[in-house]
């Protein structure tokens, strides 16, 4: 682990890189050349490359570096509810406020209670930020994940993921009834349906038209997103639903089938009701 970070370190400081067995050595702070040459063999071929100019990494091995400077695997942090900027897309309070626990963040709003978002995010991503950086790193973390899913790529080990749609008959809620699951990994994820749609281009499109770009605000302050009463099966059996996305007086409403694919769109005019 020092050998891989001592070369993380080598090449995120623009010393020279690829890195000579001295350098890399002395980084290291390895005093005995010949156990870290016993150990920098180890390494070699699956998490480094040694070519004429030195030592560089392979992919696995930047990789477990990366993943050990995010505190992955060798940290901890956390911190009790604590107010944060930001207004409720449910109740229109600025009564938000953030958790982190056991490597989770956690939205809430005190005004309605209501879990506006929790998700996994590695406590590398709070060191060294403040805490209207870290949100928008925690912002950015939870949309890219949700873009790979969409995509078809699990965001953790990268193998295919697909669509499903667990069928429950008690409520009409799609919040929770519909997902992806990598096949490789297993790893599973729940957003809300209106999460999902975020880079879909009507809704980008409607909104932009009416100045509001889904990029201006976290994505816990947006409604489609979050708000449960947004999304609504409409039909169990082929399953269907609608997301409802309101700009102005205007509602975009789309409809999605059992792949979670868009199959119509139209626009409401509350004005005109």
């Amino acid at each position: 682990m020092r050998i891989l970070q001592a070369l993380l370190d080598i090449l995120r400081t623009e010393k020279e890189y690829p890195a000579s067995f001295s350098a890399l050595q002395a980084e290291a702070g390895a005093d005995v050349s010949s156990q870290f040459s016993y150990h920098l063999d180890e390494l070699t071929g699956h998490f480094l490359k040694h070519t004429n100019e030195g030592y560089a990494f392979r992919y696995a091995g930047w990789k477990v570096a990366t993943a050990i400077l995010a505190g992955i695997y060798n940290q901890r942090d956390e911190f009790a509810a604590t107010s944060i900027a930001g207004t409720c897309p449910r109740c229109e309070t600025d009564a938000l406020e953030a958790t982190y626990q056991d490597e989770w963040m956690e939205i809430d709003c005190r005004a309605c209670e209501t879990r506006l978002t929790r998700y996994p995010f590695p406590p590398g991503g709070l060191a060294g930020r403040s805490p209207s950086e870290f949100l928008h790193t925690f912002d950015q973390h939870v949309r890219t994940h949700m873009r790979l899913a969409r995509e078809g790529v699990c965001p953790a080990c990268f193998g295919p993921m697909k669509p499903f749609v667990e069928r429950n008959d008690s409520d009409t809620t799609a919040s929770r009834d519909a997902g992806y699951k990598c096949t490789r990994c297993g790893n599973r994820l729940y957003p809300s349906i209106g999460m999902l749609l975020l880079n879909e281009k009507p809704v980008r499109e409607f909104l932009r038209n009416r100045e509001l770009p889904v990029d201006v605000a976290p994505f816990w302050e947006i409604g489609f997103c979050v708000d449960d009463r947004c999304t609504v099966v409409t039909c169990k059996d082929p399953w269907r639903c609608e997301v409802q996305v309101a700009a102005d007086s205007d509602t975009l409403i789309l409809e999605l089938n059992e792949h979670l694919k868009v199959i119509s769109t139209s626009i409401l005019d509350n004005s005109a009701i």
